[in-house]
């Protein structure tokens, strides 16, 4: 890394949606890739609950509740600490990490937008689509299941294993289930089958309404009211069962934009080999031509130098920015899939970079490196 540059790594994988999975493993008995949580380790053994519920709020950052709710909200008395997200905080790579107990250098979603080197192309992967395209890839749903389907959740384990049941409820992103209400009822219809069992469930607010009205919007806040509202509600028929537990987090958090950043006529352009980026707008990865690493630098650095630090592949993967890995676990495309180099905002810069086919009118994001994006809370319910 270069004298002149401040960069440092922020996210602890041994505090992240990735350890809180691998604790939910080990109470499972299965053998988690990495270290758990201490302090959920040690709840559920001296518990020892019956039903083990964690529901992911999506876009609920720590944050984010702390701007919003009072220190008597029922979220906020029951929040146990803080734990970060993965990088990049959004809910590619985080959801799959909190259903695998992996970090995304293992299971391979980078981000919402990935470059797919089998194919040499930029797909948004929960769409299959092709970036700036609106209709299913061909040669995407040919490989998808290979390379992007193909680690086994922490509820699938735990159910071939045999000695516990798991269920995952609201799946993202197929048939989700907007209604809150709809999501605990199904829930507690779960809770009612007889014999040891994890549930994973899956709520899509607030994340819709923080991109399109922002964090401080009226309807955002009538919306995590509301989220709080109901978690107090239905905590308390869900612990009418007897040892049972629920863990609520959120893949992470949010942060308003005030600087829209077109790189399509800037001079880094010429030294790109696909115009498009890829990851996150907050944080793009970049392929460049041969021969051209050094002065792509430069360029980046005279004219977006301000608002964000430029890493090259090298660096990325010496800091271990997408998690740790070793040879056997690492994802097969995951050193091809980062490009050649990713940028990363500085902590006072709320900007995001537009490259070709990036068009958005979404108030607030996330994907960067702030804290107001990679903090989310670690709110535990139990009798």
């Amino acid at each position: 890394m270069s004298s002149d540059d401040k960069f440092k790594t922020k996210i602890d994988y041994d505090k992240s949606l990735t350890s809180l999975a691998c604790s939910i493993e080990k109470y499972f008995d299965i053998i988690p890739k990495h270290k758990s949580l201490p302090y959920i380790d040690e709840l559920l053994n001296e518990k020892k609950p019956e039903n083990v519920i964690l529901l992911l709020c999506d876009g609920l950052g720590s944050r984010i509740l702390d701007k919003i709710l009072d220190k008597n909200a029922y979220l906020i008395k029951n929040r146990k600490d803080e734990i970060y997200s993965v990088f990049p905080p959004t809910t590619a790579a985080s959801l799959n990490s909190i259903k695998t107990g992996l970090n995304p250098s293992e299971h391979g979603w980078l981000g919402w937008t990935g470059y797919v080197p089998p194919i040499k192309k930029m797909i948004t992967l929960y769409k299959d689509y092709e970036k700036g395209k609106r209709e299913k890839d061909k040669d995407f749903l040919e490989i998808k299941n290979k390379y992007y389907y193909n680690t086994k959740t922490v509820t699938e384990k735990i159910t071939e294993a045999g000695k516990y049941l798991a269920y995952e409820l609201n799946c993202y992103p197929y048939n989700v289930d907007r209604d809150i209400d709809s999501v605990f009822k199904r829930i507690l219809e779960t809770l009612k089958i007889k014999g040891k069992k994890y549930i994973f469930s899956y709520y899509p607010e607030p994340d819709d309404i923080l991109h399109d009205k922002g964090v401080k919007s009226e309807d955002a806040i009538k919306e995590i009211e509301k989220i709080n509202k109901k978690v107090e509600e239905y905590s308390k028929l869900i612990l009418e069962n007897k040892n049972t537990i629920m863990i609520i987090v959120a893949d992470h958090g949010h942060l308003i934009v005030d600087e829209r950043i077109d790189i399509k006529n800037s001079e880094i352009s010429k030294y790109l080999e696909n115009p498009k980026i890829f990851i996150e707008n907050r944080s793009p990865a970049f392929l460049v031509k041969k021969g051209e690493e050094e002065n792509f630098k430069k360029s980046f650095n005279k004219d977006f130098g301000k608002q964000f630090y430029l890493l090259s592949k090298e660096e990325i993967l010496n800091n271990k920015i997408f998690g740790e890995y070793n040879q056997d676990s690492k994802h097969e495309l995951f050193e091809s899939s980062i490009g050649d180099f990713i940028a990363f905002p500085k902590d006072s810069s709320n900007s995001i970079l537009l490259g070709e086919c990036d068009q958005t009118n979404n108030v607030s994001f996330h994907g960067g490196y702030s804290d107001d994006e990679i903090f989310i809370p670690l709110i535990v319910i139990s009798n």
